[in-house]
């Protein structure tokens, strides 16, 4: 009796020391939350555009001869009226010496054919010399202030000539590489490009649109002049604001695109002609609009959806429709949330409708 019932204890006691404890109830999982962020933002379109010069000219010498003198930096900064090259002078300077020889000559011829006709003009009312030869007095003051009136005409033809070899910059601009250094000769009828200047300040944005967009942008000028943000680097970190001053009088019938234009005081001096940059052309502006960090906006297999904590901070999943981003930062919402709701911002891995979190930040909107 005695062993029998160390043997129930014994089993007792074995049985009771198997059970396993029971596992430890795991911590809540943590999340970070925050309220839709309420504000007035911007509706805007995005194109591809690129930069062109205000203006730009192609420097050409419109005399022929050498060029002994270059009196700019290439690539630098020049003013207008600066003097930028000179093609070798003297020769025109002999063309102007000789017109006004010429002239002074003319003038003197004009001088004695006009007081030779005065002496002789009582004379033919005397009968003393015919009236003939009074005729051809007359004439030759005709003829000679005919050619007086011409070599004026190319005495300032050799000043033009003259003023030709001295090439001067016709605006504030850039210059850029010279083409024809200094030395060589230049004949005015090749046409041969010697530099070319741009004005970048300020400075032009051309860019093309669908025609289905020109509506909306029509009706949104007449309200008002159009903002225009230009964008040279891909990370949008340098914006540039300018005023949308040209839409093109006629659509492309090949591409169905229409050509406009933005102007940009390019105060830096920081955007070039040439470079391709993103246009964001602001239409208006939204008013309480929703804003989440586009974080917080997951994608699944029926859209955009969020997590958000309801007030027994258990989870629930609402499909939302994007609207317009922001700086990459933000995203605004068209429907689908409400602005007291608690969003999940970081976190979202493993979450599910359900679900019981723990908020270990929250941030207001």
């Amino acid at each position: 009796m005695k062993n029998r019932c160390f043997f129930i204890l014994f089993t007792v006691i074995a049985f009771t020391g198997c059970e396993k404890a029971p596992p430890p109830v795991p911590p809540p999982h943590l999340v970070s939350v925050t309220n839709p962020l309420v504000c007035d933002v911007p509706t805007y379109v995005d194109y591809i555009g690129h930069i062109v010069a205000k203006t730009n000219v192609t420097v050409r010498s419109q005399v022929s001869g050498n060029i002994v003198g270059q009196y700019f930096v290439e690539g630098q900064e020049v003013k207008r009226g600066d003097l930028l090259l000179v093609v070798d002078p003297r020769p025109y300077q002999a063309a102007l010496a000789r017109a006004e020889a010429t002239l002074d000559q003319s003038k003197a011829n004009l001088k004695y054919a006009k007081e030779t006709t005065y002496r002789y003009g009582p004379l033919v009312q005397q009968d003393f010399i015919s009236q003939l030869n009074y005729d051809q007095y007359v004439t030759n003051v005709v003829v000679d202030q005919a050619i007086v009136d011409q070599n004026k005409a190319e005495l300032e033809s050799a000043k033009i000539n003259l003023g030709y070899c001295y090439i001067e910059a016709p605006m504030n601009c850039v210059t850029g590489k010279l083409q024809v250094k200094t030395g060589n000769y230049v004949d005015s009828n090749a046409d041969t490009d010697l530099v070319l200047l741009n004005q970048i300040q300020p400075i032009l944005v051309d860019f093309y649109v669908p025609e289905t967009d020109l509506l909306t942008i029509q009706e949104k000028q007449k309200l008002g002049m159009l903002k225009l943000i230009v964008y040279p680097d891909a990370a949008h970190k340098y914006p540039f604001s300018g005023e949308l001053t040209l839409i093109d009088n006629q659509v492309n019938t090949g591409t169905g695109a229409v050509l406009l234009e933005g102007t940009l005081p390019n105060e830096e001096k920081v955007l070039w002609p040439g470079h391709y940059v993103d246009v964001r052309l602001i239409l208006g502006d939204q008013k309480g609009a929703l804003l989440l960090p586009t974080d917080a906006v997951m994608v699944g297999q029926k859209g955009h959806y969020v997590y958000v904590v309801k007030s027994d901070s258990s989870i629930e999943v609402k499909n939302v429709k994007m609207g317009q981003r922001f700086d990459d930062t933000y995203i605004s919402i068209e429907s689908g949330i409400d602005p007291e709701d608690r969003v999940v911002t970081e976190g979202q891995l493993n979450l599910y409708p359900g679900m019981t979190v723990k908020i270990q930040e929250e941030k207001a909107g």
